[in-house]
């Protein structure tokens, strides 16, 4: 591998051909011992959650358009009935599968896990790559959409782009450069053609429609086509990020710090650790108060009564869109980020579920939504959440979660369980999870990926 400290770029300029060089050479040998269940931990989570979606209407939907060009062909599996497709079809219908339960894995730069795993696994059965080539590519996706988002979301999500299909093109074309073989050059012009296609608005969350899970599964395919563009010999700006009309500039202001820590610590640090799961199908800015308002509950006992509940969150998380929204509901883009709806649905029920979630006409839970309160507070860090419960005997019950989100970083023996939960909810049986979280286990050892991609799909029929 070329050494780190080869490519360390002098200036922004280079930063970009710093990262598609290391991403072009990274070996699944070259990632530390102890990131190896992390990275396996994602792809069991990710794999888990798009089962969890198999009956949710976008899955079905973008399997029947694609149809609708005529009988697909190719090497590359579309997960939900099995038909061999392009790999940039796969990844696209794949990639709304892994995303259409808003329960990916969650980043401040979105929920990239939804396309760059499809992506590695279309593009591995394309090219009949062992897992840990899979692998090599999936980290090479990872670390490179989240380093070019991780000093830039902000802005981006403040201009009413989503952070998960605009990051998720880099991603994607990341990990099909890495699965084609591509070498650094023309992995940077893959990159540089990303940033023309990159896009997406959360405008979904306000009308209350169901964009989200296809914004994800077409940042994917894109990803593909960037790369496999770039193979025919097209050059594209090197400036792509960092020039005066490029990506950062046009998505989030022209502010100094965007995209400067591109390539620091390349090789050394990895930003894909930070990826966290979501132990319920809602906006991840609201897992530590459906966890604290839970736990209330349960502190106050059988008949309470709930006169008033004040959370209280970040700025950034309290004004983010759609988390003040109190109704009216008709779809879940409205209650999966409304800490109101959430909130209520959890002293109701005790939960928060994919199903529940999607009672918009539920009294219990409608009567409780005017008795929350959302409070910006500057002195709360991110995913840090403080409540005070007010109860109609008198009594006030706090909670205060610390900030981070160190509980729910995805590691391979915490996020086992969620799968087998997710896996167990649409009707699997046992002993075939068991034999898919085993196939996931062992996919860096693997000669190709059709163990995982097998497991998955006969879990497929047994829910079916």
């Amino acid at each position: 591998m070329t050494a780190v400290d080869e490519i360390a770029p002098s200036s922004t300029a280079s930063d970009l051909d710093a990262l598609a060089a290391w991403a072009s050479d990274f070996s699944l040998a070259d990632l530390p011992g102890e990131l190896l269940p992390t990275l396996r931990g994602c792809v069991l989570y990710g794999l888990a959650v798009g089962m969890a979606t198999l009956r949710v209407p976008p899955a079905q939907m973008i399997c029947r358009t694609l149809d609708l060009d005529g009988p697909p062909a190719g090497s590359s599996v579309r997960l939900l009935d099995g038909v061999a497709s392009s790999a940039s079809n796969a990844a696209l219908a794949n990639g709304v599968l892994l995303s259409g339960r808003v329960q990916g894995d969650s980043h401040a730069c979105g929920h990239i896990g939804g396309v760059v795993i499809p992506t590695a696994l279309a593009v591995a059965q394309h090219g009949n790559l062992s897992g840990a080539e899979m692998l090599a590519s999936l980290v090479a996706g990872y670390e490179t959409g989240l380093r070019i988002g991780r000093d830039h979301s902000k802005a981006l999500s403040e201009r009413g782009f989503r952070t998960t299909p605009v990051y998720g093109v880099f991603a994607a074309a990341a990990v099909a450069a890495r699965g084609l073989g591509l070498d650094a050059a023309t992995t940077r012009n893959a990159l540089s053609v990303s940033a023309n296609l990159a896009g997406g608005l959360r405008e979904y969350v306000t009308a209350g429609t169901d964009e989200s899970p296809f914004q994800a599964g077409f940042a994917a395919r894109a990803g593909v086509s960037a790369a496999q563009l770039v193979s025919t010999g097209l050059n594209a700006a090197g400036s792509a990020l960092h020039g005066p009309a490029g990506f950062y500039s046009a998505y989030g202001g022209a502010a100094s710090d965007h995209g400067t820590r591109l390539a620091v610590d390349l090789g050394r640090q990895f930003e894909f650790p930070e990826v966290t799961y979501k132990p319920h199908p809602a906006c991840v800015f609201l897992r530590g108060m459906i966890h604290g308002v839970a736990a209330l509950r349960a502190q106050a006992g059988e008949g309470a009564v709930l006169e008033e509940l004040e959370v209280r969150l970040c700025p950034f998380e309290a004004e983010f869109l759609g988390i003040r929204y109190a109704g009216p509901f008709s779809a879940a883009s409205q209650t999966t980020m409304s800490a109101p709806f959430c909130a209520a649905l959890t002293w109701a029920t005790g939960t928060v579920g994919y199903a529940t979630l999607r009672e918009f006409d539920n009294p219990a839970v409608l009567e409780l939504v005017p008795k929350v309160r959302i409070v910006a507070d500057p002195n709360l860090g991110q995913y840090e959440t403080h409540l005070r419960l007010e109860l109609a005997d008198g009594r006030t019950l706090r909670d205060v979660s610390g900030p981070g989100d160190g509980d729910y970083k995805v590691r391979w023996d915490e996020v086992v369980p969620v799968a087998w939960a997710l896996c167990a909810e649409v009707g699997v049986p046992a002993e075939l999870i068991e034999a898919f979280i085993e196939a996931v286990g062992r996919v860096d050892t693997a000669r190709d990926v059709s163990e995982v991609v097998g497991a998955v799909r006969d879990m497929v029929r047994a829910a079916s």
